[in-house]
């Protein structure tokens, strides 16, 4: 007698090569691996758009990072209130960074886009170095000119560094910084206020004004600039590193600029500079010093005596200059018209603090009106009709006065 299993099992196996071969025939192995591949498909899928979507809202720019010549200025809580309430103003279109997008937004009218520029004002987006300048900021555009602020570059019309201006086009001398406390390796030279006071002396003196040593001793930043007058009132001395661009390389104290070029005189006549300066201001017109006046002596053998002591000019609305400093006259010179006579301009923070120079001119037998304190107002020895505003610690000077010429080009390094 067979066992009930042995009858049991050939039943059970053919029962499930039936139901396998009804499962073939409905195509269930292409559907399983169909099933899983598209479940793979749709997890990665899930997962990649997650992956793409932002999790915060984008940046909204309303404007660019610094346009002009120079570093903006710092981003405080009320400069950026100020931006943004101005160029909402009539604004024509947003840009989102990080963000994508498939359609694009039209153009904005031309008129509107005008319109936007002029509800910014001229004066309003120039927040870095120094003060309201009136243009681009020291933004580092390299702007030609410079607004009241001391941002390379920050511009508006009519106003200027009172370092100079970028632009080597301009009719000017052509300035060049200085810094004694490095050399040009940025190694720290040790130098003290006393010892440069020294080789201030030392330069103008028997260094005949030789800025090849100065150049092989210390350290000097690439930029250059170009002034065309002296009209600097009391400000911080940090305005002169940050003028040439290298606040963050350069302490403001110890500093030199020495700007030079070749000049001729709108007539022929006796000349005599008048000024002052905190610290050193020195004028060496056709290789002679005529002028050395300030807080702290530039030269050796000028007003060295008593009996050289310079006649003294006192403006009004100059506190800084109170007491015996007041406005020096310098030694004076002869200069004829159609001639070119080399000039050099020195002016130099010692101890750091605060810096201020003025330099104008006086022509003998000229009649010059008189301010209050009875010195003459004179003209700004100067080479274009720029005229600075009046400031407190700047003397009155003649805004319709002569201007000098400058003669082929920028200063050079050569005697």
């Amino acid at each position: 007698m067979i066992p009930s299993t042995s009858r049991e099992a050939p039943s059970k196996a053919a029962e499930d090569r039936r139901k396998s071969g009804f499962w073939r025939r409905l195509g269930g192995g292409s559907l399983s691996i169909s099933i899983i591949v598209h479940a793979v498909i749709l997890t990665l899928g899930i997962f990649w758009i997650f992956q793409i979507i932002p999790n915060k809202q984008p940046d909204v720019d309303f404007m660019s990072k610094g346009g002009g010549g120079g570093q903006p200025g710092a981003k405080s809580e009320t400069t950026m209130k100020k931006r943004a309430t101005m160029t909402t103003m009539n604004a024509p279109r947003l840009a989102a960074k990080n963000a994508t997008s498939t359609f694009t937004l039209p153009e904005p009218d031309p008129a509107s886009a005008m319109s936007s520029v002029g509800a910014l004002g001229s004066s309003g987006l120039a927040a870095g170095l120094g003060g309201s300048g009136s243009g681009g900021g020291k933004g580092n555009g390299k702007g030609k000119g410079f607004g009241d602020g001391m941002g390379p570059g920050m511009g508006g019309a009519g106003k200027m560094n009172p370092f100079g201006m970028l632009d080597p086009n301009t009719n000017a001398l052509v300035g060049e910084f200085y810094d004694t406390k490095q050399d040009p390796s940025h190694k720290p030279t040790g130098m003290t206020p006393a010892e440069l006071g020294t080789v201030i002396a030392d330069f103008t003196g028997h260094g005949g004004w030789n800025e090849r040593e100065l150049a092989r001793k210390y350290f000097q930043p690439n930029v250059k600039l170009y002034q065309t007058r002296f009209y600097i009132p009391i400000m911080q001395a940090d305005a002169a590193p940050k003028a040439f661009n290298c606040e963050k390389e350069v302490q403001p104290s110890r500093w030199i600029i020495v700007y030079r070029g070749n000049v001729s005189p709108p007539k022929s006549g006796k000349y005599r500079f008048v000024g002052t300066a905190d610290d050193v201001l020195v004028v060496r017109f056709n290789r002679q010093n005529v002028f050395d006046h300030g807080y702290h002596v530039g030269t050796t053998g000028l007003h060295g005596s008593k009996s050289q002591k310079p006649t003294i000019y006192h403006y009004p609305n100059n506190p800084h200059y109170e007491g015996n400093l007041g406005y020096a006259v310098g030694i004076e010179f002869e200069a004829r018209a159609g001639s070119t006579y080399p000039i050099e301009v020195l002016i130099s923070e010692i101890p750091g603090g605060q810096f201020g120079a003025s330099l104008l001119i006086e022509e003998e037998g000229v009649n010059y009106p008189k301010c209050p304190t009875g010195a003459p107002i004179l003209p700004l020895f100067r080479f274009d009709n720029g005229a600075p505003a009046p400031a407190t610690n700047a003397p009155p000077y003649d805004p319709n006065g002569p201007v000098w010429k400058l003669v082929g080009g920028h200063g050079k390094l050569d005697i």
